[in-house]
């Protein structure tokens, strides 16, 4: 006879595959205009893509942490299994007269089994403590390392801000440069026409308002990629028009972003340490390498658990349900407690080295600390005294801006009057244009350091403020 069998068999287990996440579709963007450093955080923080894999890594840790934690519970599991059994074949039926006569004889026979099973580990030498333990420092980790990333998300709004309008300003120096060459050129044209000058002497300025256009289109082109760099640092694709918000001259008296001890004297080797300290408080980088660090030594733990004896304790019951209309089903409760111990005796040195690795892993994350917290010193120290630097340059810029400009309007006069020269003028435009460059980048780059140092504090949220 020629067996066909059908095996059908249900658990509780659920599978699924070829399915991928739909990420959340961003809101529709509304700017203000004009837009203020205030709004283009807020923007950033619900649009940046590296901001939403920061949430979505520190919700997968949240997962496995519950799945360490359910190694406590009871696993119940209810079975069902249907078979079906069709078997036809040929047998020889003897008859009367001793005559052998095939006969075709088919036979179905079905069968349902249906059980419910339930396991729990009672005792264990401490695996499942450990691996909660690493699943609990995976989610701290996960949570510093999300706010980190929302840090330097902030941060880099507020570089990019600032540089967008240090560009806006920039090429606003560069229109009133050429405004100024196209005045010294028309004023020397005017000259050569009335006879009072030669020729020659629109060369220079006929030159020096050439190379100021060029300037200007070079400047232009620079705001445009600023604006772009910034709508980068926002989460934004799409070339959205910005129109940025204007700020003023920094107050003598302004308060710093950061929460310092002092307003003043940050340079002061005392305030510096104080600082330093408090950088190493506050920064969640740096605490991420600490938990960091903490898993490592969880995980040594773990490997000596391992390399030892390793005693379990479970218990187990099985049930099998009866059926009045199936009595070729078996039924029956079985329960089972197991004790077992083990030992790696001999591994080839697997388990040895397993310690071995955790270890140095271990060391490699404590030396991992101690690098993170020179480079935090660094950058704390190189913030502070940029920005006493850039605070210390906005007088000294105004000043030498204000100095330039009656400078270039004494040499316009002189010329009008007939006793100056064009060498005077373009020496004075020239140094104009740069005391206005030079007072541009002193204003920025104090608001760009000042936002800087509360980055390397871990407080770029009161940027936003």
């Amino acid at each position: 006879m020629k067996p066909a069998t059908i095996v059908f068999t249900f658990t509780s287990i659920l599978m699924a595959g070829g399915v991928h996440a739909q990420l959340p579709v961003p809101a529709p963007i509304q700017i203000a205009e004009p837009l203020t450093l205030q709004q283009a955080v807020k923007i950033a923080v619900s649009r940046q893509p590296s901001l939403g894999a920061a949430t979505a890594t520190r919700q997968a840790s949240e997962a496995r942490l519950r799945q360490t934690q359910s190694a406590y519970q009871p696993r119940v599991t209810p079975t069902y299994t249907f078979q079906q059994l069709d078997s036809t074949g040929i047998i020889n039926q003897i008859l009367p007269g001793g005559i052998v006569q095939p006969v075709q004889q088919s036979r179905s026979v079905t069968t349902r089994q249906e059980d419910l099973s339930l396991s729990m580990r009672l005792f264990d030498s401490g695996t499942r403590d450990m691996n909660a333990r690493q699943g609990r420092q995976s989610l701290i980790s996960s949570e510093l390392a999300e706010a980190n990333i929302r840090q330097t998300v902030i941060g880099n709004v507020a570089d990019t801000f600032y540089a967008a309008l240090r560009s806006e300003a920039l090429v606003d120096v560069s229109r009133s440069q050429v405004e100024r060459a196209k005045n010294t050129l028309d004023l020397v044209t005017a000259q050569i026409e009335a006879g009072v000058a030669a020729k020659k002497d629109d060369l220079q300025p006929r030159a020096d308002y050439l190379n100021a256009q060029v300037t200007l289109l070079q400047a232009e082109n620079n705001a445009q990629i600023a604006l772009t760099q910034l709508r980068t640092s926002m989460g934004i694709v799409d070339n959205i028009p910005l129109s940025l918000s204007k700020i003023d001259m920094p107050a003598v008296d302004r308060k710093l972003t950061a929460d310092v001890p002092v307003q003043n004297g940050l340079t002061s080797p005392a305030v510096i340490s104080q600082i330093v300290k408090k950088a190493f408080e506050t920064r969640p980088d740096l605490k991420q390498a600490e938990m960091t660090a903490e898993i490592a030594a969880t995980g040594v733990r773990l490997a000596k658990i391992t390399s030892g004896v390793n005693v379990t304790a479970d218990i187990a019951a099985r049930y099998q349900f009866d059926a009045a209309n199936d009595p070729l089903r078996s039924i029956g409760n079985n329960k089972q407690v197991t004790l077992s111990a083990t030992y790696p005796l001999f591994d080839g040195g697997n388990v040895r080295n397993g310690v071995r690795a955790a270890e140095a892993q271990q060391r490699s994350q404590e030396y991992n600390i101690q690098s993170q917290r020179q480079n935090v010193a660094l950058e704390v120290e190189q913030a502070i005294r940029n920005l006493e630097q850039s605070r210390l340059s906005l007088p000294a810029t105004q000043a030498a801006l204000e100095a330039a400009q009656n400078a270039y309007d004494k040499a316009v006069e002189s010329k009008r009057e007939g006793i100056g020269s064009v060498v005077e003028i373009i020496t004075a435009q020239t140094a104009l244009v740069q005391s206005q460059t030079n007072a541009v980048q002193a204003i920025f780059n104090y608001y760009s350091a000042d936002a800087r140092l509360a980055r390397v504090l871990g407080q770029s949220e009161r940027i936003a403020q």
